[in-house]
């Protein structure tokens, strides 16, 4: 059901004394549509963060970051509707085993799949050489990401166009088990990790299962938190204070974590800033998912996301002027429910995905 008023305010418009400000988009795929790229730099937004999905864009994503390397912020990683095209030959007990295409297609997908339907998929590429080549892109640009990584409970393979008759469905029955899901994106978390970089997240109607796989790669490193009791002592009567800055070297999971287009209940907003989680969590707004859709929702959610921690994205798979309307419609929003001018909106979510994508440490000393 359609909110007039909310459809009105995302027509609204950002001035350029706001643009100059500089607006960060903090997702997007312009590389979806290569042949708009080129308007890239008529935009008005002063960075992209762009997103690889499969293994067709990891390569396009690098040649726009070369081409644009002021306004782009390139991302690496395998989306969890793609996860099926990985073999995971890193997963215990698979060093030197081998399997055929359609052992892999049967293993990962549920609704037992037909021939038809396997041999219309792309062979399986090895989930190491995907992660040693993602590292090979991350060494390239060390201000890269990993993503968009995550998890996605609902998401149906399309049929094969060579499979679809007149009265068939587009969509397949055929999802992608969780458990593969989960080592695909464990594998990319661990890389994040490594190399101490960020993660853009994507999250759907799987909530509980991606904060159990964080939660376990979390295990053993979560902050120690102070008790009231201890608060009320000197400050340097505790040892292991929460707010300890001392770098002990690369986690298992990244340092920087974004829920991009946040959707979960708002209560899991909660559950992810627990002072004990040992990464910091960033949530992320798009008009097309977090107001197209879940308006209903949107104020609650967004009443809960601590101010450092808000970033606004465009998720767009084109870099046109809808990407300049869809980030200046959730900017209007998020002023509107948080009571703030559009020009602190602007300021704080820019400040925020500087800290995001560079540890507020280096912006600091970069001078950001």
């Amino acid at each position: 059901m359609a909110d007039p008023e909310i459809d009105d305010a995302l027509d609204e418009v950002l001035d350029d004394s706001l643009w100059s400000l500089g607006v960060y988009d903090a997702h997007c795929h312009p590389t979806d549509t290569m042949d708009v790229v080129p308007e890239i730099p008529k935009r008005k937004v002063r960075t992209l963060t762009i997103m690889a999905t499969k293994a067709e864009d990891q390569e396009l994503v690098a040649q726009v970051a070369r081409e644009y390397p002021d306004r782009i912020v390139p991302s690496f990683g395998w989306h969890p509707w793609f996860s099926h095209r990985l073999w995971d030959d890193m997963k215990a007990g698979a060093t030197g085993v081998t399997i055929s295409k359609e052992e892999h297609y049967r293993s990962v997908l549920t609704n037992e799949p037909t021939e038809a339907f396997i041999e219309a998929l792309p062979e399986p590429k090895p989930l190491s050489q995907f992660i040693t080549e993602t590292r090979n892109y991350l060494e390239e640009f060390p201000s890269a990401l990993v993503g968009e990584v995550g998890l996605d409970r609902t998401f149906r393979l399309p049929n094969p166009a060579s499979l679809i008759g007149p009265d068939d469905k587009k969509l397949s029955p055929h999802k992608v088990q969780m458990d593969h899901q989960r080592r695909v994106l464990e594998e990319q978390l661990r890389l994040a990790g490594e190399m101490e970089r960020p993660a853009s997240v994507h999250g759907v109607s799987a909530h509980g299962v991606l904060f159990d796989t964080f939660s376990y790669l979390f295990k053993g490193h979560e902050k120690v938190v102070r008790s009231k009791r201890t608060q009320k002592r000197g400050p340097h009567d505790f040892e292991g204070d929460e707010d300890s800055d001392e770098d002990t070297g690369p986690k298992p999971f990244p340092p920087r974590i974004c829920l991009h287009s946040f959707s979960a209940p708002p209560d899991f907003i909660k559950t992810w800033l627990n002072p004990r989680i040992p990464a910091k969590i960033y949530f992320s707004f798009s008009k097309a998912i977090n107001v197209g859709y879940g308006y209903e929702r949107f104020a609650e959610m967004l009443g809960l996301v601590p101010e450092d921690r808000l970033l606004v994205e465009s998720d767009l798979h084109i870099a046109s002027i809808d990407m300049e309307r869809h980030l200046a419609g959730i900017i209007h929003r998020i002023s509107r429910e948080r009571l703030w001018d559009p020009s602190k909106t602007v300021e704080t979510t820019g400040r925020n995905w500087i800290n995001f994508v560079y540890g507020e440490t280096a912006s600091k000393a970069l001078g950001l």
